[in-house]
């Protein structure tokens, strides 16, 4: 399962970033809509809670902390 978890962490940061292209061109023919979603997107990621983000952070960097000890000490591959 862990396998899975870091490479699909980093494809939905790929989609946010790749999102941004077509909300530029959105922005381009039609600003209103783009800053509606906009606001819609802040909105929701201002409403999450401030510790989720901490537990999300820590729990992260303490993973990839792990497996870098369970590589030099060569219990992992």
């Amino acid at each position: 399962w862990t396998s899975r978890a870091r490479p699909s962490f980093l494809y939905v940061m790929y989609a946010m970033i790749l999102w941004a292209l077509p909300m530029g061109v959105l922005a381009a023919f039609n600003p209103g809509a783009a800053k509606d979603i906009a606001s819609g997107m802040n909105a929701y990621l201002n409403g999450l809670p401030e510790p989720l983000y901490a537990l999300f952070g820590t729990g992260y960097l303490g993973y990839t902390a792990a497996r870098q000890w369970g590589k030099v000490k060569g219990v992992e591959r």
